[in-house]
């Protein structure tokens, strides 16, 4: 059977903020959070049916309520949109982070994607933008994670859950930041913070993450973008594609600053 491919119809630029002149004030240092978006949810949907929703969640959105502190979160706002409760969301990503997400509008889709995740048999895709460049263009990141329930943060630990990552390089550039990536990354497992902790543990810290990776003028958010997923729909046996290209431009990657 022939894979449906639904990409997101637009495209927004990020915003690299400029230095002010001397006689301006000194741009601020990038903050830990990634600013509120416009709360247009009909806007972020990619692709629906009457037992599946994707969406392409900005940057400073909880995937879930009760998650990462208080704040507008996607299953409320799915909810309030389709007019129905019991919808659920089947994975997440980080706040900062954006891209696809996929929500379950019945219990039976949920049930049949939860057992695929579970299985591995769902693939994702993201894009990172990382200080530094691998030496070969493509490799494999196995290393076990620990994670700290009171800080929240993550580790890499000969005691954690095993969590393997794949990396491709797609392509090398020269900023003011300094030698720059940009990743196509594929999580084989789904540890809290793995890429984000992965990266940082080979020397490539994700520009914008305030946690693990490195600081750049006017970047308030992990440049680290979910952008594909692939899987088979549970109720149908239809595979579906899903794509969401990421928010930023290449021109703009190549004015990163050191913040």
């Amino acid at each position: 059977m022939a894979r449906r491919s639904y990409i997101a119809g637009s495209i927004c630029a990020i915003r690299i903020e400029r230095p002010m002149t001397r006689r301006g004030r000194t741009p601020p240092r990038p903050t830990s959070r990634a600013p509120a978006p416009a709360l247009d949810f009909a806007s972020w949907i990619v692709w629906r049916d009457a037992h599946l929703v994707a969406v392409d969640k900005p940057a400073g959105v909880l995937s879930q309520g009760g998650e990462g502190g208080a704040g507008v979160n996607l299953v409320d706002l799915a909810r309030a949109h389709l007019g129905r409760g019991g919808i659920g969301v089947l994975h997440r990503l980080d706040r900062n982070v954006s891209g696809v997400v996929l929500l379950a509008i019945d219990p039976e889709a949920a049930r049949g994607l939860s057992e695929q995740l579970a299985k591995g048999e769902v693939e994702r895709e993201y894009v990172a933008i990382v200080r530094g460049t691998p030496s070969d263009d493509a490799l494999v990141i196995d290393a076990p994670l620990v994670k700290d329930a009171r800080t929240n943060e993550v580790r890499i630990g000969a005691e954690g859950k095993p969590a393997r990552t794949e990396v491709q390089v797609v392509s090398r550039f020269r900023a003011p930041l300094g030698a720059c990536a940009a990743l196509v990354v594929r999580p084989i497992t789904g540890r809290s913070h793995q890429i984000r902790v992965h990266l940082a543990h080979v020397g490539l810290p994700i520009i914008g993450d305030p946690k693990y990776g490195v600081a750049a003028q006017g970047v308030r958010r992990p440049l680290l973008h979910a952008r594909r997923m692939r899987f088979v729909h549970p109720i149908t046996r239809e595979p579906i594609e899903i794509v969401a290209p990421p928010p930023w431009r290449a021109d703009a990657l190549r004015a990163l600053r050191r913040s």
